[in-house]
């Protein structure tokens, strides 16, 4: 069963997230906004301890996500029954800034209405690939949550990524919490899911 006192402190705050790379300016920039829709869910439940295991140990090597470390992270949360997740909608404003000649970022920023409280601040990498690009954000396993230290964390990444060819963007990522002092029932696992259109673009296949 779902924390509900726990669940209803989470969703009572609710803020704007604002994160930026903070990456130089460029003369030529193509400057491109993405609306999406999508699902914060979180659940307090424990998953089958074979496949969380095998996510946390992958997730040490946080800055890397692999085919391998997503099939682990999707098969621990498939051990769960759907109504152990509660699911609320959320809103993603994408602002991406692009080097027209290199095809690089510049800036990203992005706005999640409303917020999971568990969003915070944290390293990145980029990847540019064929069709776009991919910002993934991440916090190494078993340091302390930035913003409630009360926690640690096991699983932190969130990714935002664009593809050129059919003008469409998407956000999502998983946040799995541990408490410090070892209760039972009090680790929350958040997953972040938003898909959506972005402004026309020139590039087609």
């Amino acid at each position: 069963m779902i924390n509900t006192f726990n669940l209803i402190k989470n969703l009572a705050l609710l803020f704007f997230v604002t994160i930026s790379l903070g990456l130089p300016a460029s003369e030529e920039t193509n400057k491109v906004l993405c609306e999406l829709e999508g699902n914060y869910s979180i659940t307090y439940e424990d998953f089958r301890r074979n496949y969380f295991n095998e996510a946390v140990e992958i997730a040490k090597n946080v800055a890397v996500t692999t085919t391998q470390s997503i099939f682990f992270l999707n098969r621990a949360k498939e051990t769960l029954n759907k109504d152990a997740w509660d699911k609320n909608k959320i809103d993603v404003t994408q602002y991406w800034a692009i080097d027209e000649s290199t095809d690089d970022l510049l800036k990203l920023d992005y706005v999640i209405e409303p917020a999971p409280v568990w969003i915070t601040q944290s390293d990145w990498n980029k990847e540019k690939k064929e069709t776009g690009l991919l910002v993934t954000h991440f916090i190494e396993n078993g340091v302390l949550h930035p913003n409630y230290p009360e926690y640690k964390v096991d699983v932190y990444r969130l990714s935002n990524e664009i593809n050129w060819f059919t003008g469409k963007a998407r956000i999502n990522g998983d946040i799995w919490l541990k408490r410090v002092d070892g209760k039972r029932g009090k680790d929350p696992k958040i997953e972040i899911l938003a898909k959506g259109d972005c402004e026309k673009q020139e590039r087609k296949f």
